[in-house]
């Protein structure tokens, strides 16, 4: 797919551009993904220790054409899903001969780099320091001393605000996904004495049945007294619940790229939750409600988070954290939904609102709600369908 029919990258471009830069060196996972559309893997495994350099994308500015520089073995599943214009890929290993990786990663880069006329009237270098290969900074050192590095991560942070309509399909299909590990956890917990761990195998089975493979899964199940204090990551563990437990799972799951992130909070066993365990659930509950209502184009993200806080106030309690945040090609994006955040809100964002109260060290019980929602001209869009685990 030509680049200039990358909405994605169309937009970082004129990021990038109003940044100064004529060529863009991308490094991290994120928004090589986020230009791409290739699903970058996370560094795991055998392949990650063949390859040297982790996947990179390169592209001019204002002219607008990309190279993905790949490891040799994803190049089958770069050619079939990177949006860019050019594959360079780069040897890793061969069972028959020796390969020199560090090498191979260093002249594909090198050779791209010229390509895109870096050191030849191309000055101006966007780079992402948090990310950027050690390797990769010293043959630009050395190839390229004439080059002024820019940082671009802002550049980057700006053009993913605003989903693109592409984007707002994979959420939904993300938080669609979410929904079926969360339905799947309200019916296990209808009976007490299950294990946590088999608990997990079975929601991440299923999550896993609806993306047709397996996907990368992060979060936490916690039951019992660990729902009473914010130990993130936390469970599961070897532990078999009991009624009356609370069971708290925040899970978060990555597909084509795109992450969902949702929690919900139940009484185990079908017992019905006591007066505490109702004012800390509904809390969480109507905390995230009214910060989803709140995401309307204009408003502020700190109105979020005063929302949220108005709501746990009329229960007379306090937010244990943050409100929630965006997400996108990162589980947890900017802005964020803090007391001092004056990011403005605008359609197409696209949130996770997280609020959480928990009963501490001294108690038994905590509740966190999250679901995701989309911003729209005519308001929140709430994407996630799982019912709330404390029922009024």
């Amino acid at each position: 797919m030509p680049i200039r029919d990358n909405e994605e990258w169309m937009r970082a471009d004129a990021a990038c551009a109003e940044a100064g830069c004529d060529v863009v060196l991308l490094s991290s996972l994120a928004d090589v993904t986020y230009l791409s559309g290739f699903e970058v893997p996370f560094p795991l495994g055998a392949g990650a220790e063949f390859a040297y350099g982790s996947p990179l994308a390169i592209c001019t500015v204002r002219d607008a054409y990309g190279w993905l520089v790949v490891p040799d073995g994803l190049l089958a599943e770069a050619q079939a899903h990177s949006r860019l214009d050019a594959l360079v890929p780069f040897a890793t290993f061969d069972h028959r001969q020796p390969v020199d990786p560090a090498a191979a990663f260093v002249a594909a880069l090198r050779a791209t780099l010229e390509a895109a006329g870096v050191g030849a009237g191309r000055a101006r270098l966007g780079i992402q320091a948090r990310t950027l290969p050690f390797a990769a900074a010293r043959l630009i050192q050395e190839a390229f001393p004439a080059v002024e590095l820019v940082e671009v991560t802002p550049a980057l942070l700006s053009a993913r605000a605003v989903k693109t309509a592409r984007e707002i399909a994979l959420l939904t299909r993300a938080s669609q996904v979410a929904d079926i590990g969360h339905n799947t956890l309200a019916r296990l917990v209808q009976n007490a004495g299950v294990d946590e761990f088999a608990m997990w195998a079975e929601i991440t089975a299923a999550m896993f049945e609806a993306a047709g493979h397996p996907v990368p899964v992060v979060g936490e199940l916690v039951t019992g007294e660990r729902t009473r204090t914010v130990l993130y990551p936390n469970g599961p563990r070897r532990r078999v619940t009991l009624p009356g437990d609370a069971a708290l799972m925040d899970i978060s799951q990555r597909i084509d790229g795109y992450w969902s992130d949702c929690t919900n909070t139940h009484v185990v066993g079908g017992v019905p939750p006591t007066s505490e365990q109702r004012r800390y659930g509904w809390a969480a509950q109507d905390a995230c409600e009214a910060a989803m209502a709140a995401l309307r184009p204009g408003a502020r993200a700190k109105d979020a988070w005063e929302a949220a806080e108005r709501a746990f106030h009329a229960y007379g309690l306090e937010p244990a954290h943050y409100a929630g945040h965006q997400i996108g090609v990162t589980v947890n994006e900017l802005p964020r939904l803090v007391a001092y955040d004056e990011t403005p809100i605008e359609a197409g964002m696209v949130f996770s609102v997280e609020p959480g109260v928990y009963q501490g060290p001294e108690g038994n019980f905590g509740a966190r709600a999250e679901k995701m929602v989309l911003v729209t001209a005519a308001g929140p869009q709430i994407l996630s369908q799982f019912e709330w685990g404390v029922h009024r």
